[in-house]
């Protein structure tokens, strides 16, 4: 899965060490003089992906807690576009979902999958719920209402 950094020309750089931001000084060649290396990365134009798991895990231990972090105004690089778009099967599935809700910022008009918040149609009179669900915020998965056009319910 991805655990690591993009860069702005779409070489992926995994995490290796125990931490992100060890990572990001590896990234820098940089030591422990960079107090924030992973937010001198993201003004550097990566992307961060990370994901919850033990340092010598293989898989997520809490993959509803992944998530995807850049600069705020980021453009996408067409480097970075095409990666996100060849690479779909290392980005979790809630990674995915942030990619995906994004509207407004960096990942705007870039649609990786199927993953989309429920409440897409913005008429769900259980929004609330489902918004819980898709915060963490709530174990059990909503059951699917069949009304949203833009989800396509698996028979």
């Amino acid at each position: 899965m991805a655990d690591g950094f993009l860069s702005p020309d779409g070489v992926f750089y995994s995490k290796e060490e125990t931490y992100h931001a060890e990572t990001a000084r590896r990234i820098l060649n940089a030591g422990k003089d960079v107090l924030e290396p992973i937010q001198e990365l993201l003004r550097q134009g990566y992307i961060a992906f990370i994901e919850f798991r033990n340092p010598l895990a293989k898989e997520s231990l809490q993959p509803d807690l992944d998530y995807v972090l850049c600069s705020h105004g980021h453009t996408l690089t067409p480097e970075q576009e095409e990666w996100l778009e060849h690479n779909q099967d290392m980005i979790s599935r809630r990674q995915q979902y942030y990619i995906n809700k994004d509207d407004s910022y960096t990942f705007k008009g870039l649609l990786l999958s199927d993953v989309v918040m429920y409440e897409r149609c913005g008429q769900c009179p259980e929004q609330a719920e489902r918004l819980k669900w898709c915060n963490a915020e709530r174990t059990e998965q909503p059951e699917l209402c069949g009304t949203c056009p833009y989800l396509e319910i698996p028979e």
